[in-house]
């Protein structure tokens, strides 16, 4: 999905590229070996650390 806006349809970008796709977490977990899941963790772990500062 639009990873951010939750909307549930995976590759669609809105007409706007800023959007994250399933395909690109895919692609992003697959670069550093690691499963999708994984890779979603790691971004909320960052997420939470930089909300915090």
């Amino acid at each position: 999905m639009c990873a951010n806006c939750g909307c549930g349809i995976q590759e669609d970008k809105h007409g706007d590229d800023r959007n994250i796709t399933w395909s690109q977490i895919e692609a992003a977990a697959e670069a550093n070996d690691q499963s999708p899941d994984e890779a979603v963790n790691n971004i909320e772990k960052m997420a939470k650390h930089e909300h915090q500062h």
